[in-house]
């Protein structure tokens, strides 16, 4: 099968451009002329497009009528990715050279569809999931291009083949298949309540209520002590003003404690809160930077917060640089995570081939029905 697709990762747009051209010509041709589609990194597209275009108009390439979006296709994961997964060696077609870091694969797939199999994969998704997921991700990148390396024109005709593809392009899916997408991953903004807390609640409670009734009370027996009883009625004028002050020294000591446990629990959840914004700040980060799947999401998660987010907060409580603490510790379960990752070996071509070929089919039914319930 004839490599009509090529995948070229570099460091810059400049280096994507010096890629694809060989003095000044198209490095990578079809038997017809026509330029070899090359997928490049989706951070770098913008500006090796420019860098092609300002090539062109410098008279710096043979043909001056290429159109750059014709040779370059967009992939959608970025250098730093493609390099950090390509490091790992997890993935087996996707190679990294030392000399300039370049990235490159042979797959049929591409970077973008071989890593989509292999994040399908590592969420727990079957093989055929994967390889479904892998080949509309690979649609969305090199589009019609795709089929025809597949040499697949003839299950449905131009004009269908196109409208499939863009079907695919505007959707993202088939079959309500959903590709990967950048995770929205953090810790829950509950700080949680340990049962130390949960006593402490309870005992301010019972301070108040203890508070309320004891001035009750102490009002009681100063009105007793002096009235001897209640015996002498000359001083009964005095248990007015007794009660009140004695009332009142009860609302102010619940005041106080209220107030008390009020600054207390803001600041506490003011901490709280300041820990969570670090935790999720670096989570944030680093699964976009590893690509990490829902499933790995969770387990760095659960290891971080040890299953409760109270017992996370009164650890870090001894930390001296809190923010640097939130990034090692975040840092290492993302480490271990990554470990365990299973060694992907990609799809054959002729797996996706028949992969696409029921696509296709499936796809012509429908358009068939379509058409039939028009004309009618």
């Amino acid at each position: 099968m004839a490599k009509m697709l090529k995948s070229k990762y570099n460091s810059t747009g400049e280096r994507c451009v010096d890629a694809c051209l060989n003095y000044g010509e198209l490095r990578y041709v079809n038997n017809d002329g026509s330029p070899i589609k090359i997928e490049i990194p989706c951070d770098k597209y913008e500006e090796a497009i420019s860098d092609f275009l300002e090539r062109i108009k410098e008279g710096l390439t043979v043909d001056t009528d290429i159109d750059p979006s014709k040779v370059l296709k967009r992939g959608t994961i970025t250098y730093n990715q493609a390099k950090d997964i390509s490091y790992e060696g997890k993935i087996k077609g996707i190679e990294v050279f030392a000399i300039d870091e370049s990235i490159e694969c042979e797959h049929i797939l591409g970077v973008s569809g071989s890593i989509e199999y292999a994040l399908s994969t590592w969420n727990g998704d079957s093989r055929e999931s994967a390889l479904k997921k892998s080949v509309i991700r690979s649609i969305t990148v090199y589009g019609e291009d795709f089929i025809k390396e597949l040499e697949l024109t003839d299950i449905i005709g131009e004009d269908e083949c196109s409208r499939f593809c863009d079907k695919i392009n505007y959707l993202k899916k088939i079959n309500n298949l959903d590709l990967y997408k950048p995770l929205d991953v953090m810790i829950d903004d509950d700080i949680g309540e340990d049962d130390d807390l949960k006593t402490k609640k309870k005992l301010m409670k019972n301070i108040k209520t203890a508070s309320f009734i004891g001035g009750l009370t102490l009002a009681i027996i100063i009105i007793q002590i002096i009235t001897n009883g209640g015996t002498f009625k000359d001083n009964l004028y005095l248990f007015l003003p007794i009660f009140i002050i004695s009332f009142a020294m009860s609302i102010l000591v619940m005041f106080y404690l209220k107030i008390s446990k009020y600054i207390t629990e803001q600041y506490a959840k003011n901490k709280g809160q300041t820990i969570m914004e670090m935790f999720n700040e670096e989570l944030e980060r680093i699964t976009y930077d590893n690509i990490l799947t829902e499933k790995e999401c969770k387990v760095i998660l659960h290891n971080i917060t040890k299953g409760e987010v109270s017992k996370l907060l009164s650890e870090m409580k001894g930390s001296v640089n809190k923010k640097l603490s939130c990034n090692a510790l975040v840092k290492n379960e993302t480490r271990f995570v990554l470990d365990e990752r299973k060694s992907i070996i990609l799809p054959s071509e002729i797996e996706v081939k028949k992969c696409m070929e029921t696509f296709m089919l499936s796809y012509k039914e429908k358009f068939c029905k379509e058409e039939v319930v028009k004309t009618t």
